[in-house]
């Protein structure tokens, strides 16, 4: 009896090879791979089962039988290598992959005939089958697959410079499970009469660890579809090696008796044809089970595609953002969705449009400069929370850390970068699906084809946006430029008058002072002292009204001098010179919390910067008469603090008014056109703070913010550069 080491071995390797096969498979739920590695370990499991029997055989004919059975499994193991290398490097090649089988099929049915083994060695470890004839063909049809897929992996991983860090990982660890592999060649010594104990089941063990190791760590493997390849494969090589063995086993005696001597030709024909129908049967069935298992992914890829195609006709940036959220979020079903846009001005990216059937941890905005942004820079692809997650787990990256915690923070599944050329324009944040299954990378590849679309289609949506505000800002500029015009018209028409009024009260004083000796009445005398009383009031009105006038046309004329040195103490004493013609200032305090000696002059334009302040003049005189009559303080002081304090290379101002204040959710809307918080519209356009911005950040470079609370105040900071 044959040392019983020599064949439980590999009978032990057999059954580790399932387990780790179908724990895998239970195990992993995404992957990126159509390879079934639970059918690879089937095929090493028949192998080693199989001479673990031949090993221990008790005559020449029963080992015979058992060492053409492995080969039910051996045949198939380049293949299987070969699925993987073409899955995990997105090949097409069906062809290629139909002649492999046909080839396995046709050397399945020599396998059964003696030009495949007729004899058997006796070694110290027990039985082992002789190589014949067509025995050599085999080996150059089995190398020559499994060398053609380590070189595909090979080359791959030596010459593409694209391939992703991920990729690249998989690629790395299948090359490695073939290089092992490939050591179980020394099994085939032994069939050409070399008494080397054949160890291959330990590499194949090896190779089994290292594909485990791989799909836990990088998903190598498409579980769904491993686990209906593998059930698809066990059910027809189940009735492919069934029935040749119930026939041989179960059903001898009868053969025997029908046929005689020639009874096992029976199960030998039988085997032969089921093992030639076996592939094409295997390959029929596969594909129809995979589309039915893919019918719902394939079909909100489709509707993806499709409304990826549409999204440019969709002027409307919000309309867009929410149309993308609303789409990805019912197509795919998922908890959430959201869509970060990029602020040019700010930095950051802010949430523009979300979608939420669960309770995800939205974020308002992502800095530009944060951790998850630069790794999307640097990956330009989609990238995955538990991908990201495992890979900190692995090396304690300390930028994948952080980028595992921005993913958590936004509570994302998937992140997809919209790009435009080198531009980050927008990040799309997808939550968990419903159904509890991962994203496919046909579907990473899906989401990608989208956010570019989306990306131009976000593009166009803010053109047409600026389009809109150019326009609007011109028809805006246009009226001013009207008004303006009728201002310098009526203001010479009023100073027309004004002159008139002024000579002929004038002249009126003359004829009096020139007849003040003639002797009139006292009655007449008092009434001659009041004419000269009101027409000496009413030469002081003219002078008054001339320098209302001068004032409102310093106001609407833009000026000749343009940019240059700007006295800040004039500049606001000019301003509050002329916002005195529009409100009452006598209401208020103003307070010039400055020591204009020590400031420096402002390099700007003063007739713009005269706009800006008489506007915030102006819009704090409201504020505060509306916190006056609204809450009807007794000790209330409406008071407005001008300060300013000079900084390396700028000037920071600061308006500060203890009056009504704005509400929190109209302060992101404070600087929109034609927004207002005013009352009444006849009180406010909504341009004052629009026009001001533009001609601080604009004209000037400078920069203006607004902070403040309801019911106690308002500050408008402002930088403006300085004269250096």
């Amino acid at each position: 009896m044959v040392n019983s080491i020599y064949y439980l071995l590999p009978s032990v390797a057999a059954t580790l090879s399932l387990f780790l096969g179908f724990f895998v498979s239970f195990r992993i739920k995404r992957s990126f791979s159509n390879f079934s590695l639970a059918g690879l370990c089937l095929c090493i499991a028949i192998w080693h089962y199989s001479y673990s029997a031949c090993y221990s055989a008790r005559n020449p004919d029963e080992a015979i039988f058992w060492a053409r059975t492995s080969y039910f499994g051996i045949i198939f193991i380049p293949i299987a290598n070969f699925q993987i290398a073409i899955s995990l490097l997105n090949l097409k090649k069906p062809k290629t992959l139909t002649f492999f089988y046909v080839l396995a099929g046709i050397f399945l049915i020599l396998s059964r005939t003696d030009l495949f083994f007729s004899h058997v060695h006796k070694y110290f470890w027990g039985y082992y089958p002789q190589a014949a004839i067509l025995y050599h063909p085999f080996l150059i049809y089995f190398f020559g697959v499994y060398s053609y897929a380590s070189l595909l992996v090979f080359f791959t991983l030596k010459n593409n410079k694209t391939l992703t860090l991920l990729k690249r990982n998989q690629l790395k660890y299948v090359f490695i499970a073939y290089l092992i592999g490939s050591g179980a060649s020394v099994d085939y010594f032994g069939k050409y009469g070399f008494e080397i104990y054949p160890f291959g089941y330990i590499n194949m063990i090896c190779v089994v660890f290292v594909f485990t190791y791989a799909i836990i760590k990088y998903r190598l493997l498409d579980i769904s579809v491993a686990i209906t390849r593998t059930g698809i494969f066990v059910a027809v090589y189940g009735v492919v090696l069934g029935i040749p063995f119930a026939l041989a086993f179960g059903c001898q005696q009868w053969l025997a008796a029908l046929i005689g001597e020639k009874w096992w030709i029976v199960p030998l024909v039988s085997s032969t044809v089921l093992a030639t129908a076996g592939p094409f049967i295997y390959l029929y069935i596969q594909k129809k089970a995979e589309n039915r298992l893919l019918q719902e992914q394939k079909r909100y890829q489709a509707t993806l595609r499709q409304a990826s195609l549409g999204m440019g006709r969709v002027k409307d940036l919000k309309k867009l953002m929410n149309l993308i959220v609303y789409i990805v979020t019912r197509t795919v079903h998922l908890e959430h969705s959201s869509i970060y846009l990029y602020d040019d001005s700010e930095k950051k990216y802010f949430i523009e449009a979300s979608r939420n059937r669960g309770k995800p941890k939205s974020k308002g905005a992502v800095e530009y400069t944060s951790p998850l942004t630069r790794y999307l820079f640097k990956v330009k692809e989609p990238i995955v929370y538990e991908e990201i997650k495992q890979r900190t787990q692995d090396y304690r990256d300390q930028e994948l850390i952080l980028v595992e915690s921005a993913l958590r923070e936004l509570d994302a599944a998937v992140v997809v970068p919209s790009f435009i050329e080198q531009k980050l324009l927008a990040i799309v944040v997808l939550g968990r699906k419903l159904s509890g299954k991962l994203y496919s990378e046909d579907d990473l590849s899906v989401f990608s084809i989208l956010a570019n679309q989306a990306a131009l289609a976000i593009e166009n949506a803010q053109f047409y946006e600026d389009v809109k505000r150019t326009q609007e800002q011109l028809f805006q500029a246009e009226k001013m430029a009207t008004i303006g015009t009728m201002a310098d018209g009526l203001s010479h028409q009023i100073n027309n008058r004004l002159h008139a009024l002024g000579f002929i009260a004038g002249d009126a004083l003359d004829s009096i002072k020139l007849k003040g000796g003639t002797v009139v009445s006292p009655e007449a005398k008092e009434l001659i002292d009041e004419v000269q009383r009101a027409l000496v009031r009413i030469q002081d009105n003219v002078k008054q009204g001339g320098e209302v006038v001068q004032g409102l046309l310093k106001y609407t004329r833009k000026g000749e001098a343009g940019f240059g040195p700007v006295d800040f103490d004039q500049l606001v004493n000019a301003s509050i010179e002329m916002a005195q013609y529009k409100v009452k200032l006598e209401q208020i305090t103003i307070v010039k919390d400055y020591s204009a000696q020590m400031l420096p002059k402002i390099h700007g334009n003063f007739t713009q910067l005269q706009e800006v302040f008489f506007n915030l003049i102006d819009n704090a005189h409201d504020a505060l008469m509306q916190r006056k009559n609204e809450k009807n303080e007794p000790n209330y002081k409406p008071t407005l603090r001008i300060a300013a304090e000079k900084k390396e290379g700028i000037l920071q101002i600061s308006v500060l008014d203890n009056g009504i204040g704005v509400k929190d959710n109209d302060q992101d809307k404070i600087f929109t056109p034609f927004f207002t918080t005013k009352l009444s519209s006849k009180k406010g356009t909504g341009l004052g703070l629009y026009v001001i911005q533009k001609l601080i950040e604009e004209n000037h470079k400078g920069k203006v913010a607004m902070s403040s609370e309801y019911m106690t105040g308002t500050l408008i900071t402002i930088i403006l550069p300085i004269v250096s």
